[in-house]
């Protein structure tokens, strides 16, 4: 299996005016700080149904797996003091350890991880379907819990390092209802923190756990996750040393904050525009030729210049950098979506198939809108709209930007919008099982050819089958294109490492628990 980690210090000086963080510790000491935690929309630290790389990042906080990322980055057992997996790979069964409990003091069960994989899936959110591969969950006994697979599945400790995997407290969540896990005592937590202060739309506060097992390896002692939504306040906040982490800024200042702070990690992740293709979506963008046209109208180069990121324009939707065992890119197997290298005859297509649509240099096109939550991704859907205007004649389409952004999505409230997936563990499967069909796919989009293909890939043992079953499902979106693939992007974030060590990063998740002073 793959790991991926990313605990970099790179040994910059920050830029003018940072200095350390007021509580602070000397080096060697348990320290505070203040992050980035995104928007109120996006801290949800309901596991069933957190779905944004801030709320999932809490989440791995306040809650533990199975398994969970070490100091190193490395997925190791958490929760579980062992495993012992059958010849066949098909049954795991694993024993709890003795000293784990929730933060009231409950010990954690068995029977809280049978019911928090019964409860993801009741909640039908973005993730409800991340353990397909499980057939069947049974807690022997308290400490004993016996899982079986559907097919062998090398990336599971992966995905039970995953936060939607975690264990749920039953009675917290049939207490509580609608309202779990929305205010500190809401909720109970099996992880090294506790929430202690939540004042919404401003700020949540973490702080240790005394009695967590691994306590003493915990050195941030109170983590503060300012809720922001402004990338310019984000980085003077960053840059005044108010908060130490941030993995949003303006884009157009990641030359000036290059060796300030900034930094880069490989991707496994895409930036895309949405289309709501569900029975609730626009009528207009139920014609596939419309939206063949739309994307092919796009000039990713022009995209690439504007963000100036070291993206790579992508033709198609899994990203680059997962490769077999002879060190062959998956896709460089695929057959591009289009040709990156002739833009022009690219633009030609697309002004024949909107006219086959009944849209004729964009004459009678309705109105749309382009939901994002950024500047920065108003900017890049700006300039989309521009190619749309200027090779489509189309002019009906608005920018909006909107403070529930990730809400409005889930509910398909919307007629296109910013996409981008960060992989959550590095295999295929995870990239691809965004457009099968169930609530996970915001773009309500439904293949019985692509769910096939899909299912034949993560079921087989053969990995040139596998990949030929993806290589299908990848030709299928090709086809139907409920999602427009702008760019592969590397992941970037703000990191005050000019006084601090320990950050875990891992597929677009963050860990400050490891966090020490310099």
């Amino acid at each position: 299996m793959k790991k991926k980690l990313l605990s970099l210090v790179l040994g910059v000086t920050m830029a003018l005016g940072m200095c350390s963080v007021t509580g602070t510790a000397a080096e060697g000491e348990e320290v505070s700080f203040a992050v980035c935690g995104g928007s109120e929309d996006a801290m949800v630290i309901d596991t069933g149904r957190s779905a944004t790389l801030c709320g999932l990042s809490a989440c791995r906080h306040l809650y533990e797996g199975l398994y969970k990322l070490d100091a190193e980055g490395n997925v190791v057992l958490g929760q579980a003091e062992n495993v012992e997996i059958s010849e066949d790979e098909l049954t795991y069964t694993f024993t709890l350890r003795d000293d784990i409990t929730w933060s009231d003091g409950e010990p954690v069960t068995a029977e809280d991880f049978v019911y928090g994989w019964q409860y993801l899936k009741d909640c039908s959110a973005d993730y409800s379907s991340i353990l397909d591969m499980v057939a069947g969950a049974e807690a022997a006994d308290e400490k004993t819990l016996v899982v079986t697979l559907n097919y062998a599945c090398s990336y599971l400790p992966s995905v039970l390092a995953f936060p939607s995997t975690y264990p749920v407290r039953q009675d917290y969540v049939e207490e509580y209802g609608d309202s779990y896990a929305t205010d500190p005592d809401l909720a109970v937590y099996n992880g090294a923190y506790t929430v202690t202060d939540w004042t919404h739309q401003q700020s949540l506060v973490m702080t240790k756990r005394a009695d967590y097992y691994n306590a003493a390896e915990i050195t941030a002692g109170e983590i503060t996750w300012e809720l922001m939504t402004d990338t310019s306040t984000m980085m003077a906040s960053f840059q005044s040393g108010d908060i130490i982490y941030s993995d949003s800024y303006p884009e157009q200042e990641a030359g000036m904050l290059t060796d300030n702070g900034l930094h880069f990690a490989p991707g496994y992740n895409n930036y895309c525009i949405m289309l709501n293709v569900s029975e609730s979506g626009p009528e207009v963008l139920k014609d596939v030729n419309v939206r063949k046209a739309l994307s092919l109208a796009i000039d990713r180069d022009r995209l690439v210049s504007i963000r100036n990121m070291e993206d790579e324009a992508a033709a198609t939707y899994t990203p680059d950098g997962l490769t077999n065992e002879a060190g062959e890119d998956f896709i460089d197997t695929v057959t591009p979506w289009y040709d990156l290298s002739d833009y022009e005859a690219n633009c030609e297509e697309a002004k024949a198939l909107l006219a086959e649509a009944g849209y004729p240099d964009g004459e009678g096109f309705p109105t749309l809108t382009y939901i994002v939550n950024t500047d920065d991704r108003r900017e890049m859907a700006e300039a989309v709209l521009g190619d749309w205007s200027a090779v489509l004649g189309i002019n009906s389409i608005t920018v909006e930007t909107v403070e529930s952004f990730f809400a409005q999505r889930q509910s398909k409230d919307y007629d296109m919008s910013y996409f981008g997936w960060y992989m959550d563990y590095p295999d295929i499967s995870n990239m691809l099982n965004t457009m099968t069909t169930g609530s996970n796919n915001d773009a309500g989009y439904s293949s019985e050819a692509y769910d096939e293909a899909y299912n034949t890939a993560i079921s087989s043992a053969d990995q040139e089958a596998q990949w030929e079953a993806y290589r299908q499902c990848e030709a299928i979106l090709a086809e139907d294109v409920p999602v427009i693939p702008l760019l592969h992007s590397q992941n970037t974030y703000l990191f005050d490492d000019f006084n601090y060590d320990g950050l875990v990063y891992y597929c677009g998740n963050f860990y400050f628990g490891y966090v020490h002073a310099l």
